[in-house]
């Protein structure tokens, strides 16, 4: 009996020490993006005032409110709020001249299908 116990609780044990899993996903239609915790990330081919620039008019396009802009020559993050309130967050990271990292994440655990529309329209305004 007891060792039935103690094998029940080390299964347990286990399961409770895996926590919660990383969710990798490759964004089908955009090669070089992955949807890793909740964060849209990948690369553009454009330098950061331009993805800057880009990124406020797409959250303009899409009537986000309350854009907010913070960012210098190397690093930027871009702040807004969906009509229901939800927190959109882009960041950006200047690779080089001619190229972006760029990070979206839509809410406190992420949203795959709107960060991929607001990378679609980014890249519409690029």
């Amino acid at each position: 009996m007891k060792k039935i116990l103690f094998g029940l609780l080390f299964f347990a044990l286990v399961g409770f020490a895996q926590g919660c899993t990383s969710t990798f996903k490759s964004v089908e239609a955009d090669p070089g993006f992955s949807f890793l915790r909740g964060t849209l990330k990948g690369v553009l081919a454009a330098g950061l005032p331009k993805v800057e620039t880009a990124t406020v008019a797409a959250m303009e396009e899409l009537d986000f409110v309350a854009v907010d802009v913070v960012s210098d020559k190397l690093k930027g993050t871009v702040s807004a709020r969906m009509a229901d309130g939800t927190k959109v967050t882009v960041k950006m990271q200047a690779v080089d001249f001619e190229a972006t990292t760029i990070k979206i994440k839509v809410g406190t655990w992420g949203d795959q299908s709107i960060s991929v529309q607001i990378l679609r329209h980014i890249q519409k305004k690029l």
